[in-house]
């Protein structure tokens, strides 16, 4: 639509790895704005390759894999992806008989790490604001821009960002290597405040720093929710306690800080200068004209009666010039008057106001395009096929014997998840595999995606195609047929003719409605049973739980027994939900998945699915009798064969947004 509009690749493309980078510059992207789950090291190998990096330095991380998170959509309804996320991952869960806030990450903060951005290749730096208030993002972007000025990070810089906004404390992510135990802040998902004194007991309150009466305060207890309080007075005073009990004293809202804060942006907007004209004549509309010096607009008003006294001009200039609240300044003002017509500075006002709303319309028309000047992209519906006399059936699986159970079932294809990617890993898992598709998991970085890359051309007489799932994947070579799957979020026509999916098989994104796939068209696979992947976290919540060593360096579960390993964990609710975890094996440490409490099925409802729709089945803890039972049932149904009544499908199950669309 905007042809010669700069391009940055928001981090919602899950960019991750040096291959998704080359691949986003090779198509145009000037910036790719780089996933937060990224160690130095990583972006490193990023730089250099013909985009502009950007990375977030500051605020809020979500927990999920950049892009890739479906736990708010599957959950409530609210994507996420289109910016209505309603935060569950800021909800208490229990893991390992632990129970708190498990996918809480603290807050970023890249402050003391400035000189390490600049070595990794960075040429932007992001804070991250959603939802936040001005006062926040004038204190935090204050002090990165002193910062990067050459200017000394002093402690009060650190306590100015600690009290404005922070979750327990901060952290450096994953840019130094991600630690599991000190990621998350277990015990309160929201703003801590910043210690201010002590609540030695129920009746006195010892301050270690000056508290004023506009600044908001409560008693924190060792247990319980916070009380809030009224109070003030000086470091080393002690003062009496509202609250009745013990506990520490935090200011959660600085009034000093919020005033400076709101001070530092009041001479700092930006404004368009004007010249204007006023012709005022008794018995005649009074007219004023205005210009930016490329457009002119004009605006009439009042019809002036006779003045009983002078004009005066100092005051109608004045008046014009009060143009607060716009994004105008009145740099002059000519004033042509005849005879002594009376002036109500409420018709100036009116006449300002038309005059500068004229204005703004030619401006706005000045930059807008006509439709011959819009390149549009090929964004119609893709044709599709008709109904095939037989539909293609899919087993997707992370076992080869689940899928040779599928095979035997009536499956037509099927497709490996790996679950390890580390050297040597492949071999074994797929041996007695021929003839399959290699489903590339979303998240690798750059070591991983090489191997699995390398292995896979090496491997090309069994592999018979490749499901690319991430950026990175599509700009490399592969064997066999390219299919393009659901974790590239592809909505729309125009999405998939830019990936140059729209003459292959791809899978439509999971939030999108049968109504709104139908519309897009193309050659379409559907998953029609399985697990949806919620999340994709960098960091192990079982690991965590039991300490929390960092994150690389953990491989506890290649020797752990049984019951005891992450894929045999889950995240409990406060409704006590339950989503499985599960486990892929990097050379820099595992990528965990968080699962639906629930697969997908649509056994009761294929004959509401568009036509033309091959059908994919992804199989996860269902074992060998359960996959044959539910592939059996859905090969009849692929065949147009009625099914009054299975046992197959799970008692407990979603449809997805199949049927009920994402806000």
């Amino acid at each position: 639509v905007a042809p010669d509009m700069v391009l940055h690749a928001s981090t919602q493309m899950a960019v991750h790895n040096a291959a998704g980078v080359e691949y986003l510059a090779r198509r145009g992207f000037a910036r790719v704005v780089l996933a937060r789950e990224m160690e130095f090291e990583e972006i490193r190998r990023c730089a250099g390759l013909g985009a502009e990096l950007e990375a977030f330095v500051h605020g809020a991380l979500c927990v999920s894999c950049s892009g890739q998170c479906l736990m708010s959509s599957m959950i409530g309804g609210r994507s996420g992806n289109r910016g209505q996320c309603a935060q569950p991952c800021r909800l208490p869960y229990r893991v390992e008989n632990q129970t708190g806030y498990r996918l809480s990450p603290r807050d970023l903060m890249g402050l003391p790490l400035l000189e390490s951005y600049r070595q990794a290749g960075v040429d932007s730096l992001k804070v991250e604001g959603r939802l936040k208030r001005p006062e926040y993002v004038a204190v935090v972007t204050r002090a990165y821009r002193r910062a990067l000025d050459g200017e000394r990070v002093t402690d009060a810089d650190r306590e100015a960002l600690r009290q404005i906004f922070n979750r327990g404390g901060f952290t450096d992510g994953y840019l130094k290597g991600v630690v599991d135990g000190t990621l998350i802040s277990r015990a309160r998902p929201s703003h801590w405040g910043s210690r201010v004194g002590t609540a030695v007991n129920a009746k006195k309150i010892v301050l270690t720093a000056d508290v004023l009466a506009q600044d908001a305060v409560a008693v924190r207890p060792a247990a319980g929710e916070d009380v809030p309080v009224k109070l003030c007075g000086r470091a080393g005073e002690s003062v009496a306690n509202p609250a009745g009990m013990a506990g520490d004293v935090m200011r959660m809202v600085s009034g000093a800080q919020m005033a400076q804060a709101r001070e530092s942006w009041r001479e700092t907007a930006r404004t368009v200068g004007v010249r204007a004209e006023l012709y005022i004549e008794e018995g005649t509309p009074a007219r004023a004209r205005v210009t930016d010096g490329a457009n002119t607009a004009e605006a009439t008003g009042w019809i002036p009666e006779t003045a009983r006294s002078a004009v005066d001009e100092a005051r109608i200039r004045a008046q014009f010039e009060k143009t607060g609240g716009t994004p105008y300044r009145v740099d002059e003002v000519v004033v042509h008057l005849s005879g002594q017509p009376f002036v109500p500075m409420s018709g100036m006002n009116a006449l300002r106001r038309d005059a500068l709303a004229a204005l703004s319309e030619k401006r706005i028309a000045a930059m807008r395009v006509t439709d011959a000047e819009v390149k549009m992209p090929v964004c119609h519906s893709l044709p599709s096929e008709g109904r095939p006399e037989r539909v293609h059936l899919v087993a997707q699986a992370r076992s080869a014997a689940r899928l040779a159970a599928a095979k035997e079932a009536g499956a037509d294809e099927c497709a490996f998840e790996p679950t390890d990617v580390r050297r040597g890993a492949l071999d074994e898992q797929t041996r007695g595999l021929t003839d399959f598709f290699l489903y590339l998991p979303p998240v690798m970085d750059e070591k991983s995606l090489s191997y699995v890359n390398e292995w896979a051309l090496e491997n090309d007489q069994r592999i018979r195609g490749v499901y690319l799932t991430n950026f990175g994947h599509v700009g490399l070579k592969w064997p066999g047929e390219k299919r393009y799957d659901a974790a590239l979020n592809l909505a729309n026509a125009a999405a998939a003719a830019f990936l140059g999916a729209e003459t292959s098989v791809y899978t439509p994104s999971l939030e999108l409605s049968t109504k709104e796939i139908e519309a897009v068209g193309g050659r379409r696979e559907l998953i029609v049973y399985g697990r949806v992947p919620l999340m994709h976290l960098r960091h192990c919540p079982v690991n965590a739980a039991r300490g929390g060593r960092r994150h690389a360096d953990c491989y506890a579960c290649d020797a752990a027994r049984a019951g005891a390993r992450t894929d045999d964990s889950a995240l409990i609710d406060r409704k006590r939900v339950r989503f499985p975890l599960s486990r892929l094996a990097e050379e820099g440490g595992c990528v965990v998945d968080v699962e639906n409490s629930v697969p997908l099925s649509l056994l009761k409802h294929t004959g509401r699915l568009p036509a033309a729709c091959g059908w994919r089945m992804r199989f996860t803890d269902e074992d060998e009798r359960q996959v044959r039972a539910l592939t059996q049932a859905l090969r009849r149904l692929a065949d147009g064969e009625r099914l009054d009544e299975t046992d197959a499908e799970p008692e407990r199950i979603t449809t997805g947004h199949y049927f009920r669309p994402v806000d």
